[in-house]
């Protein structure tokens, strides 16, 4: 009977193993890279993954030519189970040869890859946008949007909330203070999604040399969930436990006197 036992026992660790790596390789992220208009509608979408994002040496420009140069950095701390997790998105571009001040930039990143160390526990998210000072001729502006939601990419997402739109203006400001939004109970598993929104307006008339973008910084701290009080009858009922034990072992001294 023990040997079936530990048979057992091997193999439903062997099982969550496999489910484990399942659930590891199945995370994802994307990021979508749009243009909007002066009406605020999209465009141009372009979808890329980490491994095929736009960088300083394979840079993406828009297909209509807005915005040329476009990089981008990702940086999160997904498939590690932790109480903190954080998601980091910085955007530079330049203003391409047909540039319309009237258009955006807009970048989503969604990954659902977020390990949570205390599952069923309240989670504050905070959204924090930086746009860049790295213009002349007139200021860089950046929106952003931090959501939280269950489910996968590939088998849908729940939204569990999001936060206000925040945004940022360099130099100079205005900037509008960080947002923030509280998750009355976090799965173990959940995804996030940010969304940053880029214009450059014109004050004299922006430098063709000037880069547009910004940083997204979203972070969600997770506090383990209050332990459930035993009932009273069992709490009265273990707090009597070495009293039995006592009388017991008085019985016996004295059967034996």
């Amino acid at each position: 009977m023990l040997r079936n036992v530990r048979w057992i026992v091997a193999g439903l660790v062997a099982v969550v193993g496999l489910l484990a790596s399942a659930t590891r390789a199945s995370a994802d992220t994307v990021i979508l890279v749009e243009e909007l208009n002066g009406s605020n509608t999209s465009i141009s979408s372009t979808s890329f993954t980490i491994a095929t994002l736009p960088n300083s040496s394979t840079p993406f420009t828009t297909p209509a030519g807005t915005f040329s140069n476009i990089s981008i950095t990702v940086t999160t701390t997904s498939g590690v189970s932790s109480n903190v997790n954080s998601l980091t998105t910085t955007v530079a571009a330049k203003p391409g040869s047909t540039f319309d001040p009237t258009h955006a930039l807009r970048v989503t990143v969604t990954d659902d890859g977020f390990l949570n160390a205390s599952p069923t526990g309240t989670a504050l998210v905070t959204n924090d946008p930086g746009a860049s000072s790295g213009i002349s001729g007139g200021v860089n502006n950046l929106t952003g949007i931090t959501s939280i939601q269950s489910g996968s990419i590939g088998g849908g997402l729940t939204l569990l909330g999001a936060t206000p739109s925040a945004s940022d203006t360099s130099p100079g400001g205005p900037s509008d203070a960080n947002t923030s939004v509280t998750i009355p109970s976090l799965p173990a598993n959940f995804a996030m999604t940010q969304q940053l929104v880029i214009r450059s307006i014109p004050t004299t008339g922006i430098d063709p040399n000037s880069t547009s973008g910004g940083t997204l910084s979203s972070t969600i701290v997770t506090t383990a969930p209050e332990p459930v009080p035993a009932p009273a009858g069992l709490l009265l009922a273990l707090t009597a436990l070495p009293v039995f034990g006592l009388r017991r072992v008085l019985r016996r001294k004295v059967v034996a006197q």
